[in-house]
């Protein structure tokens, strides 16, 4: 497990688009709170760019730009108009101003954190109890890989566990201890199927983490150059 940036081989594949939904939006979170991150990801974009102006340029099919406007209209078409408020009666006014006081804490909460994350975390709006302190909030999915939000409160943990695959963890805000390393804000815990690991949030700040899970990754062809070429280059 490592408190590092991703490396060449993820960011490659991100800039050459063979990445999940999931590990693009890892990505971009760890690149939107770390300026080498950040750094790396233009120099993996520049150098795709420059493999893709070696390939000659294909023809859409007939059609395709009128498909393409039939899909944002249909996407329009979608969007329906929120429903009126329910009024509330006055029996019910001191549970409501509560419930609006807590509900005010969590979206500014979810309002701090990095652009891409929040915007998903915003739409989703809904954490779902995980165990004594522990929250968490499934962001996407994209076949076997998937994002989440992990809340954990000051001092509160996750059990003990193992991995069936590669997990990505990105502390967001606060800081937590696994037993074997501290992660604070923008740092990345890894993690594979040879570690077991319990993360307990230090105490004084919330922890709120950004784990992605994801299969391995393997290249060829062109990418496998543009990786190699990165790799020369850093």
């Amino acid at each position: 497990m490592t408190n590092h940036p991703l490396g060449d081989e993820i960011y490659i594949a991100y800039a050459a688009g063979a990445l999940s939904a999931p590990m693009r939006l890892l990505v971009e979170t760890q690149a939107a709170v770390r300026n080498e991150v950040r750094e790396e990801c233009e120099l993996a974009e520049a150098a795709a760019g420059a493999l893709l102006e070696q390939i000659p340029p294909a023809g859409l099919k007939p059609g395709a730009l009128d498909q393409v406007f039939a899909a944002i209209d249909a996407e329009r078409a979608s969007l329906g108009e929120a429903g009126a408020m329910r009024a509330v009666g006055s029996s019910d006014e001191r549970r409501d101003v509560s419930a609006a006081s807590a509900a005010g804490r969590a979206i500014e909460e979810l309002l701090s954190l990095p652009g891409s994350v929040r915007d998903h975390a915003l739409e989703v709006g809904q954490w779902n109890f995980a165990g004594p302190g522990v929250r968490r909030m499934e962001l996407m999915r994209d076949g076997s890989a998937k994002a989440e939000l992990i809340r954990l409160e000051p001092g509160r943990g996750v059990p003990r566990h193992g991995h069936d695959c590669r997990e990505f963890t990105l502390v967001l805000t606060g800081a937590f201890h696994d037993g074997l390393n501290r992660y604070g804000a923008g740092e990345l815990c890894t993690a594979d199927p040879s570690l077991e690991h319990k993360p307990v949030a230090e105490e004084g700040e919330v922890c709120i983490a950004l784990a992605v899970t994801d299969g391995p990754l393997a290249f060829t062809g062109p990418l496998g150059w543009v990786q190699r070429a990165i790799g020369a280059l850093s």
